[in-house]
């Protein structure tokens, strides 16, 4: 019988994203055992700080990716969106799996708060660690006090319940697939209540709702095995949305955000940049041959520098250095 060793975060959301990937793959290969082997990251273990302020996507990758690399473990199973655009030598992203809801949701404390962020009380508190969804919420609400909210999702939401926010974002492909909501606008989490925030108001991050399977790039046997999970559909938005971030070198700490859609004219790319106050979101979009994915993703990428998103980066950079 054969036998994989699954490094994943020992968080509840990455132990269902990774106990999913090992059904799925044991339903495809029923001889194949899948055993999930638990892998501590940095940004697991530092909650207190905002994850702009204590480095990049690799916070919750690089211990994972070390044990792939020393044969710890055959395979790891990552949120797309927490990874870096740039993948370790020897390593490969084998398969991307069908995308779960990409968008974000308003999650209110109680019924009444307001049912977007266009009704949400003057002033309101809301929890966030995001820079992409706090610039976009500033440039829509700039009077709403927006807060650092770290932890993993039952710890935010026992936050919210105890009244240290009026609301939360967060992703709508969280809650999900850890069977907190299922989808309908205004059902509740115990008191509070879930909207979804649609792409046209809160624009995703980098391929939110997206699953990436990494494999050692020599380890033939496991990628073929792999393979067989990997969507064409979501594998084309999570290269094109990874490219335009690559292009833009943009991370945790710069807010950007991208969504790509299949149309039936091809794949439709929209992309953000925005200023850390809200004060300007710049826009750009195109359409095009999902083959041709990642050229997308970087012709939407020079579209938005062009449109002022280098000069909005060039400042967010300086500022960052000020700050060193």
């Amino acid at each position: 019988m054969a036998r994989l060793l699954l490094g994943t975060r020992g968080s509840a959301l990455a132990r269902v994203q990774s106990e999913w990937v090992a059904d799925a793959l044991r339903t495809t290969f029923p001889s194949l055992e899948v055993e999930l082997r638990i892998i501590s990251t940095t940004g697991d273990r530092v909650l207190d700080v905002a994850l702009s302020a204590v480095g990049d996507k690799g916070l919750f990758v690089k211990e994972l990716e070390h044990a792939l690399l020393a044969s710890e473990v055959d395979l790891c199973v990552h949120s797309a969106k927490d990874m870096p655009t740039a993948t370790p030598d020897g390593l490969v992203l084998a398969a991307f799996p069908v995308r779960v809801d990409p968008r974000d949701v308003l999650v209110v404390r109680q019924a009444g708060l307001g049912t977007d962020l266009a009704t949400l009380p003057a002033g309101a508190r809301v929890g966030t660690s995001s820079l992409r969804r706090t610039s976009q919420v500033r440039h829509h609400r700039p009077d709403l006090q927006l807060t650092d909210v770290r932890g993993n999702v039952d710890t935010r939401l026992r936050k919210l319940a105890s009244g240290q926010y009026d609301a939360l974002i967060l992703a709508a492909a969280g809650l999900r697939r850890l069977g907190l909501w299922d989808g309908t606008p205004g059902a509740q989490i115990g008191e509070a209540v879930v909207y979804p925030l649609e792409p046209s108001v809160m624009l995703p991050a980098v391929a939110q709702g997206i699953l990436a399977i990494e494999t050692r790039a020599d380890d033939e046997a496991t990628r073929t095995l792999v393979e067989s999970l990997d969507d064409p559909a979501a594998r084309a938005a999570a290269l094109a949305e990874r490219a335009l971030l690559r292009r833009l070198e943009g991370g945790c700490q710069i807010p950007v955000a991208a969504h790509a859609v299949m149309t039936d004219t091809g794949m439709h790319l929209r992309g953000m940049v925005g200023t850390l106050d809200g004060s300007t979101l710049v826009f750009a979009e195109q359409t095009g041959d999902p083959a041709q994915a990642e050229a997308l993703g970087v012709a939407v990428a020079e579209e938005l520098l062009a449109r002022g998103g280098d000069a909005i980066l060039t400042a967010i950079r300086h500022q960052l250095e000020a700050r060193r």
